[in-house]
């Protein structure tokens, strides 16, 4: 099979955004920052989002992801569930509550399919949620979409604090 990389399981189908070279312009000065114990899982996620423009840096657990978000400041995180250590639950809850993290968005990505996972983490502060195994588009959709809701609010916190 000619062409074919080991591991490239996930859908090659391109977006809409994948043909707009201006978005992916913008796109390379935004960092991602890949949460998964799963080093399968961290090849394909990075793969993706590379391809896409995106600057990956990644950690193997819940207790790296949160030091690693403290240290790089990600403009978003995707973050599983069922890890050592520390949790994806416990490390989302740690990000969202505090000053230094809590404005990076996180999407919960995981394999559970339990109603309940999804509304423990959109509760703890997760702003999605996406099944594992992903579609490429879908994951790319829900990423540009909280980054650009993410940009929106940090404009209207700078131009709120000019008014006060």
């Amino acid at each position: 099979m000619k062409g074919f990389i080991p591991g490239n399981w996930f859908n090659k189908n391109k977006t809409s955004a994948d043909k707009d070279p201006a978005l992916k312009l913008n796109r390379a000065s935004k960092t991602i920052l890949v949460v998964d114990d799963s080093r399968t899982q961290i090849f394909a996620s990075k793969k993706i989002l590379e391809e896409f423009g995106f600057t990956v840096i990644t950690a193997d657990n819940g207790k790296s992801g949160i030091l690693t978000a403290k240290q790089s400041k990600p403009h978003l995180i995707l973050m599983d569930i069922v890890m050592p250590e520390v949790n994806g639950f416990q490390a989302t809850r740690y990000l969202t509550r505090h000053p230094e993290t809590s404005h990076i968005p996180i999407i919960i990505v995981s394999s559970s399919t339990q109603e309940a996972d999804k509304a423990w983490g959109l509760k703890l502060g997760a702003c999605d949620f996406l099944n594992k195994p992903f579609d490429r588009s879908r994951l790319i959709t829900k990423i540009l979409r909280h980054l650009e809701s993410s940009q929106q609010n940090t404009v209207q916190q700078h131009e709120d604090s000019k008014l006060a």
